[in-house]
């Protein structure tokens, strides 16, 4: 995988969410940012990462998560900034529980490695404990989509948050996506190899 061996999870995220026809873009798009400094997206959403973890803490989640946005300059990211405060508002209102600790792993596969690194550890009043990937894009996160990494997810949880739950919080529309009842492991595995094998494709032909 030519200068970039353990690209972020979220990778996987935008493309199995991508509109079919638009991959060889996403994955360009993605290895330039991988390669430029500036561009990687957890510059951008940095500060919104860390203003949701003080939100989560805070008495006052809505000042918290006012200061970050007040502090962005630029017209677009804040105009980003303040759907990603409404969407998280919109879901903290129906959650009742606290942050935990929450670890890292690497997803490891025949055609590429993904470092797996939630964003978030929650432990929700009533269920298991939550390792949370956060997604900050305008598009909507698809459950269809969703599902392919939320199941790479669940295969490190050992080594992310033992005896917890896999989930992608998709934070501009407060929509918390857990793992599909609905596929059969079997299934799930057939559909990582097949994004996977396509995604790495792709990187490897552009590098």
């Amino acid at each position: 995988m030519s200068s970039v061996r353990h690209p972020k999870l979220g990778v996987v995220v935008d493309f199995a969410n991508c509109l079919p026809g638009s991959q060889t873009r996403i994955v360009s798009d993605q290895r330039r940012m991988y390669l430029d400094e500036g561009r990687q997206p957890w510059a951008y959403y940095g500060p919104m990462v860390a203003a949701i973890r003080r939100a989560l803490a805070d008495p006052s989640p809505e000042a918290a998560l006012e200061l970050a946005v007040a502090k962005v300059e630029d017209s677009a990211k804040h105009a980003h900034f303040v759907e990603l405060q409404k969407g998280f508002l919109r879901w903290h209102e129906g959650f009742a529980g606290s942050l935990v600790p929450v670890g890292t792993g690497t997803w490891v596969g025949s055609d590429a490695v993904f470092d797996v690194a939630p964003q978030l550890g929650l432990r929700p009043a009533k269920g298991p404990k939550l390792a949370v990937q956060l997604y900050m894009k305008e598009p909507e996160l698809r459950p269809d989509a969703a599902a392919v990494p939320l199941h790479m997810m669940r295969s490190v949880m050992d080594q992310v948050l033992p005896d917890g739950v896999p989930a992608i919080f998709d934070v501009r529309r407060g929509k918390l996506l857990l793992p599909s009842r609905r596929r059969s492991d079997k299934r799930l595995d057939a559909d990582v190899a097949g994004v996977v094998a396509h995604w790495s494709a792709i990187w490897r032909a552009i590098a």
